[in-house]
């Protein structure tokens, strides 16, 4: 009798919820995965989940490395960007880049059969990866090796066109010398925009004739080169966006990834301080435009869409020479990913139960560097997954990869994600936000640019019940 009003109310709820999320900026904070930190719980006691539970062995692996937090553009943060990272500092970074090799090691000494397992990507990340001396990434690299069977792997290295250069190329050398089955790399481009680019600080880090270089190179060798590009620079329309698009394309990326640049005045960026630029910055249906415009250009110079923001040329997407480690990362039903290094994120199904296990190590490069020295785990914060969190690992996760196929939701839950989340799809299809065909749901290409607002329409009660109580606490799992 009641069950009608009660659903009205819900349905209410959502909506305004809906409306809520869609009216702030997309941040496209899904791609962190859910819960996002500040979720995660600080673990007590010298917890060490990858020894204290038990986990599936034969699922495959992917691997994530952050050899420091360390960058150096001219401009904190470039101006805009708000991840974690400190400022360059050359014995500081050699000593986190030492104890990220010996976490490694000692990751595989305490649970050898991690290293029995497929690992079909690896992914060296976080700051200005490519800021690391080639010594010191050969050393990483050798630990890697020494710990997986890298033979059928993927291998990635992010950082910024310039670096690659330096040295007569030797990060690229090393990275040729590893044995593994493909290399790529990926530049953070940004714009190609030289005004643009001194506003960043990033005059130094390579022009255009520097990324040519760069890709030409790297071609040589065999590798794949990916490039990321913001849309949406406060006061540009969509032709800037497009005019970078079309130099990329005619550079010659394998990969472009696009990016909307989020800027407002309570972020902690040092663009947020400035009135001019956050008053400039594009809001709803323009925004929105250049995302539309930017997608269409790419798919029809003869790119896929293969996630929420990547996309490949054709012919590189339908071989084995496409970019595994993405994707990978967004299907959590079939990988678990382990991750090295200051700030770095591991999550693992764990065995024989419906829940599993997110953590992340200490933050910064000191913190990170005294534990590990010490002998103590990097592990600093976890999550416990129940049933509905894993569930939302699985919504979320997938939708940053466009779809959520029912059925492959059904074989690993046992139920339907429309059962599950009646409501949610519903409003979400109402607003044409997502469709549903073939048994699988997908982001439509607004969707896809309210991704953030998507995900969190699906999360929000939950991450309510987090916030007012412990649940997440990993201490509080274990008796």
């Amino acid at each position: 009798m009641h069950s009608e009003p009660r659903a009205q109310e819900s349905q209410g709820v959502l909506h305004r919820e809906l409306e809520r999320r869609m009216s702030r900026p997309q941040r496209h904070r899904l791609l962190e995965g859910y819960p996002m930190a500040p979720l995660l719980k600080p673990r007590l006691g010298g917890i060490d989940p990858i020894q204290m539970f038990g986990f599936d062995h034969s699922r495959p692996l992917i691997v994530g490395v952050l050899p420091h937090t360390f960058c150096n553009p001219k401009v904190r943060g470039c101006g805009f960007c708000t991840f974690p990272h400190e400022s360059f500092a050359n014995e500081p970074m050699r000593r986190v880049v030492a104890q990220v090799a010996r976490e490694i090691e000692r990751t595989l000494d305490r649970v050898p059969e991690l290293g029995k397992r497929t690992v079909d990507a690896v992914y060296l990340g976080g700051g200005t990866a490519n800021l690391t001396p080639p010594s010191e990434l050969k050393l990483v690299l050798e630990r890697l090796e020494a710990a997986f069977d890298l033979n059928g792997a993927e291998l990635s290295l992010e950082g910024v066109p310039k670096y690659f250069l330096l040295r007569q190329e030797a990060l690229l050398d090393v990275l040729a010398d590893t044995r593994i089955r493909h290399r790529r790399i990926s530049m953070g481009i940004q714009t190609f925009d030289p005004d643009w680019l001194r506003r960043m600080g990033r005059d130094a880090f390579g022009d255009v004739d520097d990324v040519r270089r760069v890709i030409e190179s790297a071609h040589r060798r065999g590798f794949t080169v990916s490039g990321d590009l913001l849309f949406n620079l406060p006061g540009m329309r969509s032709e800037h966006a497009l005019a970078d698009v079309e130099r990329a394309i005619e550079l010659g990326f394998d990969q472009v990834c696009m990016y909307n640049l989020v800027l407002t005045e309570d972020l902690d960026s040092e663009w947020a301080k400035e009135q001019d630029l956050v008053q400039a910055m594009p809001e709803g249906g323009p925004a929105l435009e250049t995302w539309l415009a930017v997608r269409e250009r790419l798919l029809t110079r003869g790119f896929v869409q293969t996630t929420l923001t990547n996309f490949e040329r054709a012919d590189v997407a339908r071989s084995p020479r496409r970019f595994i480690y993405e994707v990978a990362s967004f299907d959590p039903a079939t990988w678990d990913g382990i991750g090295f290094g200051p700030g770095a994120l591991s999550t693992f199904k764990l065995d024989s139960q419906m829940s599993a296990l997110k953590w992340r190590n200490a933050a910064t490069s000191e913190s990170f560097t005294q534990v590990v020295s010490s002998g103590r785990s990097a592990v600093a914060a976890a999550f416990r997954y129940k049933p509905l969190d894993l569930r939302l690992l699985h919504l979320t996760r997938n939708l940053a990869r466009l779809e959520i196929d029912c059925a492959a939701y059904e074989r690993f839950f046992g139920t339907n994600p429309f059962w599950d989340f009646p409501e949610h799809f519903e409003l979400l299809m109402e607003n044409r936000l997502i469709t549903f065909e073939d048994r699988i749901a997908r982001l439509t290409p607004v969707g896809m640019f309210y991704a953030d607002a998507v995900a969190g329409l699906f999360a929000h009660r939950r991450v309510l019940e987090l916030r007012e109580t412990d649940e997440g606490a990993l201490h509080g799992h274990m008796g």
